[in-house]
């Protein structure tokens, strides 16, 4: 009976002690990948700064964004993918041992878009023919405009706006066949938010950015599971940041807390403006 009574004892202390230890395990990882996805927001900012555009997915596990020709034009070779952690000079893994996944805008695959001044998929634009489809400009303030109608110009043109076939490109006029394909005009503009964005809510599903191009995830303590696309033992939210589509959760409590950081058309602008590249 006593030797039953210790070893009862001693069951539960190890439980307790593995209990805390896993506590103090998760909270230590935690910290450490809150540092982590806060470094790699700042080099995407950085990236962007040097390079005037966001990169790619890596689809082959390099650490470098994957591109292809789409005549003529670099296009992504997927929307989604594993973080160019060498690209950006970050951690090829979360603080769980677990890559990180990378999806950016749906028309960064598009050959149409990519390098359209009027798409937010522009950020991801690098090299290639430029187009400025739906583009208009008022005559009053030479302010250009992304889908306006063309009798007002976003309720903020007195006079006609110019017929976007023949607005001038407000693009530097050097180097017309590399970044930025984006510029001050690139939605979102005024109440044009810009087609297809990634949409990035809180956990009570109000929407967080507007605007989003491109985002960085780890699923936390249970990534491992997440990462083989088995989204299984998760809450809702963690199931629709493994589900492939283009809308993400924020997800900041729990055990099983996800860590994201993102790019938005208007940090890009942010980025490089004091370059001198907008105009």
């Amino acid at each position: 009976m006593e030797v039953a009574i210790v070893l009862l004892i001693i069951a539960g202390l190890s439980t307790s002690i593995v209990t805390v230890y896993k506590t103090v395990f998760n909270t230590d990882h935690k910290l450490e990948e809150q540092r982590n996805i806060n470094q790699i927001g700042k080099a995407l900012n950085t990236f962007l700064a040097v390079n005037s555009y966001v990169p790619c997915p890596d689809t082959d596990g390099d650490g470098l964004e994957n591109r292809m020709d789409s005549s003529g034009i670099s296009v992504c070779s997927d929307r989604e993918g594993g973080l160019p952690f060498n690209d950006l000079g970050v951690k090829d893994k979360d603080a769980w041992g677990n890559a990180y996944y990378y999806r950016v805008h749906q028309r960064a695959v598009d050959g149409a878009r990519i390098n359209d001044i009027c798409e937010p998929a522009s950020v991801l634009g690098k090299s290639g023919s430029r187009s400025k489809v739906n583009l208009a400009m008022c005559p009053d303030t030479n302010v250009y405009y992304c889908a306006a109608a063309l009798n007002n110009c976003d309720d903020a043109c007195t006079s006609l706006c110019t017929i976007p076939t023949t607005t001038i490109d407000p693009r530097p006029a050097t180097g017309t066949t590399s970044a930025p394909f984006f510029h001050l005009a690139t939605p979102p503009f005024g109440s044009v938010s810009g087609s297809l964005n990634i949409q990035i809510t809180d956990e009570a599903g109000t929407k967080i950015d507007e605007g989003v191009v491109a985002v960085v995830l780890s699923w936390g303590a249970n990534g491992s599971a997440v990462n083989d696309k088995s989204c299984v033992g998760g809450t809702a939210s963690e199931f629709e940041n493994c589900n492939d589509d283009r809308n993400f959760v924020n997800i900041k409590t729990g055990e099983n807390q996800d860590f994201m950081t993102w790019v938005t058309v208007s940090q890009a602008k942010v980025a490089i403006i004091g370059s001198g590249s907008f105009r």
